[in-house]
């Protein structure tokens, strides 16, 4: 009798598992650097990141901003050959250094729009390795949910059995049909937070096209532990705050050339211009060639107080800029030895389930079958031992997922290098 039972539930197991609907049949298996790749080229703060990068480039080449070359044209007919009459030409630029130290502030400011794009990629990496390996969690979580079906379902059918055979009581059939069914609640909510994982993913990706992961089960991460000693300085947001440090200096440099004196230069041509003589004055170019004269002029600052107001304003701004460094930078190792710490949370639950909670569980549930089919265990004690068991594969599945997920921080932290 109960061979029968056994070989009827068995098929019965199978002709579910061949009809089930298929929650991973029509999407997308695509790996994460895939995804990774997808999300850089999508992603329109990476797009704009880029033009912000070229547009840096290009006012580097302001930075020889030499003023406005003056041309006149003087012509007095109450002069004779005087150098009113005269075309001439007006030059002023700054002190020769003043354009090297622009140049280099505007290259500083072009560093800081690379390292903010480095900011926006390394943010992007982790986000989208955050959300691969959840989605590869929740994949897990409903496998196992998925192999609880098929168990409780196989309780189920012995219990009915056994009810209509009067081998067992209302009691136990009721438990069966019960477990059954809540087992088949937490799939249907697996199920749906796996597909609202996926519209995250896909919102990241810009695509229209649902993804799933390549991997067929949840892995650990592979890292090398320990770490080699953390520097701030290498995650992105640490090269932000020194590019924006060495614009400040570099931006005083500048206003300090203010103390330098400017030059200018004029050419001066005589110039008559015949059909011009309102008056009738007898005017003739001089026999020898045209007057030609020039003027070379210098500007010295002679009153300082702005000057000197503007420079002590920017150097504040250095120190400014040196306090937010210094207080970014604390955060962030903040950060890592956090993250540090739960690392190690992490592997020793890791270790534990890998090495014995995970094993245990598979016995328990399959000595458990074997006991109850053969009566050794009364339905109390089997289902007992099946939640038990399907508790231990939950928890190593989210030992896995903690652990992945403490190692993206740490990645993200470190700049993704």
């Amino acid at each position: 009798m109960k061979t029968k039972i056994i070989l009827s539930s068995i098929a019965t197991i199978i002709i579910a598992i061949v009809f089930s609907p298929n929650i991973f049949g029509q999407n997308t298996k695509i790996s994460l650097s895939d995804c990774i790749q997808i999300a850089l080229d999508n992603n329109l703060t990476m797009k704009s990141g880029r033009i912000l990068i070229e547009k840096a480039k290009d006012l580097e080449g302001t930075a020889f901003n030499i003023d406005k070359t003056n041309f006149s044209l003087s012509q007095d007919p109450t002069s004779g050959g005087s150098p009113d009459n005269s075309l001439s030409l007006n030059q002023s630029f700054e002190f020769p250094t003043i354009y090297g130290s622009r140049k280099r502030l505007l290259k500083a400011e072009t560093n800081l729009e690379r390292s903010n794009l480095e900011v926006t990629r390394n943010e992007l990496v982790k986000e989208i390795s955050a959300i691969y390996y959840r989605l590869l969690y929740g994949k897990e979580i409903i496998r196992i949910l998925q192999q609880q079906d098929s168990i409780y379902s196989k309780f189920l059918f012995l219990a009915n059995a056994k009810l209509n055979s009067g081998e067992a009581g209302k009691l136990e059939q009721m438990n069966a049909e019960r477990i059954y069914n809540e087992n088949k609640i937490e799939l249907h909510k697996a199920e749906k937070n796996y597909q609202n994982m996926q519209l995250i993913l896909r919102q990241w990706l810009k695509t229209e096209q649902f993804i799933e992961p390549v991997e067929s089960r949840l892995a650990a991460l592979e890292t090398n532990y320990p770490f080699k000693e953390f520097e701030p300085e290498q995650n992105p947001l640490g090269e932000v705050y020194e590019n924006k440090k060495i614009i400040t200096e570099k931006n005083l440099s500048v206003i300090k050339q203010g103390y330098l004196p400017s030059f200018s230069f004029a050419l001066k041509n005589q110039f008559l211009i015949k059909g011009f003589n309102p008056y009738d004055i007898q005017r003739k170019r001089f026999d020898k060639g045209s007057f030609m004269g020039f003027e070379v002029g210098i500007s010295i600052p002679l009153f300082f107080g702005e000057q000197r107001a503007r420079t002590k304003a920017a150097k504040r701004e250095v120190e400014i800029a040196r306090i937010q460094k210094e207080e970014a930078m604390l955060t962030i190792h903040t950060s890592y030895q956090t993250y540090l710490n739960e690392y190690k949370k992490a592997k020793n639950a890791l270790d534990y389930y890998s090495l014995r909670g995970n094993k245990q569980a598979a016995d328990m549930m399959r000595i458990s079958q074997i006991s109850y089919e053969n009566g050794e265990i009364n339905y109390i004690e089997y289902i007992q031992n099946l939640k038990t068991a399907a508790e231990i594969h939950l928890q190593y599945a989210n030992a896995i997922n903690e652990y992945n997920q403490t190692i993206i921080m740490l990645n993200y932290l470190q700049g993704n290098k």
